[in-house]
C-alpha cells in the first residue's frame, strides 16, 4: 500500500510539475521586414531562455510602416517586439506605441551604443528603441572604369581624419574620367556622379549638414530658421548648379543609381557601406569596387557630415509580455544576439567594440564606417513628425533637382512643415 501511495504521489507531483512548466511557457511575437535574418538566430535566444518561444512574422519593407499604423493605432497586443526605423521612434512615442526600455538596459549598456544612435532612440530623456545596427554614407568608385580612362588618382592618401576628397576635387576628377571614357556620349555613361538615394533626406541632407546646417530645431517642431539658413541655401545652390551642369544625376529615380553603378554606367556614386555586398550581388568583381570617405566642402573640412541611423528593436506598449520582450530586445541589440545578427545582415555595427576583422573580411567598406562612426555621423531629424518631414523635404529636393526656384521651394517647405509640426506641439 505504501508503495502504491508513493507511486500515486509521484504521478501527481509529476503531473503538477508538467502543468506548472506548461503554464510557465511564454511566446513572444516579433514583427519585422527582416524575417529571414531573425529566424536564423532566434533559436539561440530560445536555448538561452528555456520556456520562451519566439515567433517571427515577416512583412514586406514597403508595407511595414503602414502595417504598424494599423496594428498599433488599434492598440493590438498581437506583437511584443517591433523592428522600427530609428527616426520613427519619436513619432511612435508621441502616439503611445512604444514602452520604455529603461527596465531592460543598464545605463552602461545604453552608453555602449554609438552616441548618435542613442540620440535617435531617446525621447524626452527616455530610451525607447535600441539600435540593431547603424549605417554610413561613403563614396564608391568603379576601379575598372578609372583604369580604362587612364586618369590616375591615389585614393590611399585619404585617412578620413586629416584628409579626404573635397567636392570640388571629386567633380574635377569625375569630369575627367567621364570625358575620357565617353567623349561623344555614345558609350552610355550617364553621369559622372550619382546619389544612391537621390532626393531622400537620409542622403541628401548630408550636403547642408556638411556646411554646418542642422536638420530641424532642437525641439523637433520647426524647420524655419533651419532649412532656410545660409548653410542650406548654399548646399541647395551647389546641388542644383551641378545637376544643371550634368555632373549630378537627373532623371533617375530613388535607388536607380545603384544598378547603374553596378552596370558600369556611373563612375562615382554616394551609397551606404552595405552597398558593397549589393554591388557584388549586382555582378561587380571585388577588385573593381573602390570606396573612400565622403567628400568635404572646401573650408568646411571639420564639419563634414555622414548619414547614420538604422533599424531598431522596441517593445510594443500593448505587449502582454513586456519583460520577456525587453530581454529579447537587449539580446538582439546589446547582447550576443547582435553578433549573430551582424553576420546575417551587413549593417554597420551599433557600437565601436563590434568592428572586427571578421566583419571587415565580409565587407571591407566597414573600415570607412569604423572611422566615421561617432565622428562625422549625424542622425536624421528627431521629430514626432518624421514622416511628414520626409514627405515634404524629399519633394523639395526633387523639385530643386528638376530646376525649381530654390527660394520658393524652401519657403513652401517651411510653410508646410511648420504647419504640420504644430500638431505635435504640447
Amino acid at each position: 500500500m505504501k508503495k502504491l501511495l508513493a507511486l500515486v504521489l509521484a504521478l501527481v507531483l509529476t503531473a503538477a510539475a508538467a502543468s506548472f512548466a506548461l503554464a510557465e511557457e511564454e511566446t513572444i511575437r516579433v514583427y519585422t521586414h527582416m524575417g529571414a535574418q531573425i529566424e536564423a538566430i532566434k533559436d539561440a535566444f530560445e536555448a538561452a531562455n528555456p520556456g520562451v518561444k519566439v515567433i517571427v512574422d515577416n512583412c514586406p519593407y514597403e508595407s511595414l510602416n503602414d502595417q504598424y499604423e494599423v496594428l498599433l493605432s488599434s492598440k493590438s497586443d498581437e506583437y511584443d517586439v517591433i523592428i522600427v526605423d530609428g527616426p520613427n521612434t519619436a513619432a511612435y512615442v508621441s502616439r503611445g506605441y512604444l514602452a520604455p526600455l529603461t527596465d531592460y538596459f543598464t545605463t552602461e549598456e545604453i552608453g555602449a551604443f554609438s552616441e548618435a544612435l542613442v540620440k535617435q532612440g531617446t525621447v524626452n530623456g527616455t530610451f525607447y528603441s535600441a539600435p540593431m545596427g547603424d549605417s554610413c554614407t561613403i563614396l564608391y568608385y568603379n576601379k575598372a572604369l578609372l583604369a580604362e580612362s587612364g586618369v590616375e588618382f591615389d585614393f590611399s592618401q585619404f585617412d578620413g581624419v586629416n584628409s579626404r576628397l573635397t567636392w570640388t576635387g571629386l567633380i574635377d576628377l569625375a569630369t575627367q574620367v567621364t570625358k575620357a571614357l565617353d567623349p561623344d556620349g555614345s558609350r552610355g555613361i550617364l553621369f559622372p556622379i550619382a546619389f544612391g538615394q537621390v532626393s531622400e533626406v537620409y542622403m541628401m541632407n548630408t550636403l547642408p549638414n556638411s556646411l554646418g546646417g542642422a536638420n530641424i530645431s532642437e525641439d523637433g517642431l520647426k524647420v524655419s530658421g533651419v532649412i532656410d539658413s545660409d548653410a542650406w541655401m548654399e548646399a541647395l545652390r551647389f546641388y542644383q548648379d551641378n545637376v544643371n551642369a550634368g555632373i549630378f544625376d537627373r532623371g533617375l529615380g530613388a535607388f536607380e543609381g545603384y544598378g547603374n553603378f553596378y552596370a558600369g554606367k556611373i563612375p562615382f556614386i554616394v551609397m551606404t557601406t552595405d552597398s558593397y555586398n549589393y554591388a557584388l550581388a549586382g555582378g561587380m568583381k571585388p577588385e573593381d569596387i573602390g570606396f573612400t570617405y565622403l567628400p568635404a566642402f572646401e573650408g568646411h573640412e571639420d564639419q563634414v557630415a555622414t548619414a547614420c541611423g538604422n533599424w531598431t528593436a522596441a517593445v510594443s506598449a500593448f505587449s502582454n509580455h513586456k519583460e520577456t520582450a525587453g530581454r529579447f530586445v537587449n539580446w538582439i541589440t546589446y547582447g550576443e544576439g547582435n553578433d549573430l545578427f551582424l553576420k546575417q545582415e551587413s549593417m554597420v555595427p551599433n557600437m565601436p567594440s563590434r568592428f572586427t576583422e571578421e566583419l571587415y573580411e565580409v565587407n571591407p567598406a566597414l573600415v570607412i564606417a569604423a572611422a566615421e562612426s561617432g565622428v562625422t555621423s549625424v542622425p536624421r531629424a528627431v521629430t514626432p513628425g518624421f514622416n511628414e518631414y520626409c514627405a515634404v523635404l524629399n519633394a523639395m529636393w526633387e523639385d530643386i533637382r528638376n530646376g525649381a526656384d530654390i527660394e520658393d521651394s524652401v519657403a513652401d517647405a517651411v510653410a508646410q512643415l511648420d504647419s504640420a509640426l504644430e500638431y505635435y506641439a504640447d
